[in-house]
């Protein structure tokens, strides 16, 4: 792997097999990422894949698991990592200077999942995604070395855009876990409930609350556009690819009619493709400034 020290080939090679096994709408490390950086992108990915494997799957205590696997982050950050996903995780933090409060935030995240299954209002929502979404893209800003105040802002709302745009693809994935992330006060403005949710019933207004937060995550993708002229190239061709992928995500449930319940709204494979062959051909209008 480009970059990295030979006695850490064998555990980036771990991160970088679990981020090809896993499955995600888009490519997290895309021909788009230069390579001597994506070895960075596995570490970070084989971490948040980590946090939310111990949040969701795990079968024993989890709140214990996730302090575990809290206090092997800060292992690595003091230089002393025994895991090879985290040793991997400590030469990406030391190069990059990537700082604690992002990786902390993923854990509380998942820490919140295990106490909290059900959101009373949009802005309850959002101050979740600020611990389970936000954090990534301020990583992969770190990672490139643009992490400032202006670039992070642009960042959370892309990053929160594509949370909400996976919670509403997911609500049956969600129930199976005895989560609903649609909030309760924006259903009971339709006159729909939580009930209706748990007992799958599509009314009108379920349909239209989830309209509501489609519309909500389009206007998120639209401010969060920005940051594609803020960064060089590479990284704005990713955040294209990234944001366009989101899109599409809100364009298949429109297509169901934001019918949660008609299956899981997906995007083609020949979908994935025309994405990124648009995004390949050539930059997009205010895409790929300087950093």
């Amino acid at each position: 792997m480009v970059g990295v020290p030979t006695e850490l080939q064998g555990d980036f090679e771990v991160c970088r097999q679990l981020t090809r096994a896993h499955y995600e709408n888009f490519s997290v490390v895309s021909m788009f990422v230069p390579r001597q950086l994506r070895p960075h992108f596995y570490s970070i990915y084989a971490f948040c894949r980590g946090v939310d494997d111990l949040g969701d799957e795990f079968p024993g205590d989890r709140l214990a698991a996730l302090d575990a696997f809290e206090q092997e982050l800060r292992r690595a950050f003091a230089g002393e990592a025994t895991t090879p996903a985290f040793r991997a995780l400590q030469y990406t933090i030391a190069s990059c200077r990537l700082p604690m409060e992002p990786f902390l935030r993923l854990i509380e995240a998942n820490r919140r999942d295990q106490r909290q299954h059900t959101y009373e209002t949009w802005d309850d929502l959002r101050d979740y995604c600020r611990y389970s979404a936000d954090p990534v893209g301020r990583l992969v800003l770190g990672v490139f070395g643009l992490l400032d105040d202006e670039r992070a802002a642009l960042s959370d709302a892309t990053c929160t855009a594509l949370q909400v745009a996976n919670h509403m693809q997911d609500i049956e994935r969600d129930l199976a876990l005895g989560r609903i992330y649609v909030p309760r006060a924006d259903l009971e403005q339709f006159g729909a409930s939580l009930d209706d949710i748990r007992l799958r019933r599509a009314t009108e207004g379920v349909r239209r609350c989830i309209e509501l937060e489609v519309d909500r995550a389009q206007a998120l993708f639209d401010e969060g556009r920005r940051l594609e002229s803020l960064v060089p190239s590479p990284l704005a061709r990713q955040l294209k690819l990234y944001r366009l992928g989101g899109e599409a995500i809100l364009a298949a449930i429109r297509r169901q009619g934001f019918n949660p319940f008609a299956g899981r709204p997906v995007v083609s494979g020949g979908q994935k493709l025309r994405i990124a062959l648009s995004v390949l051909a050539g930059r997009a209008k205010g895409e790929g400034g300087s950093a």
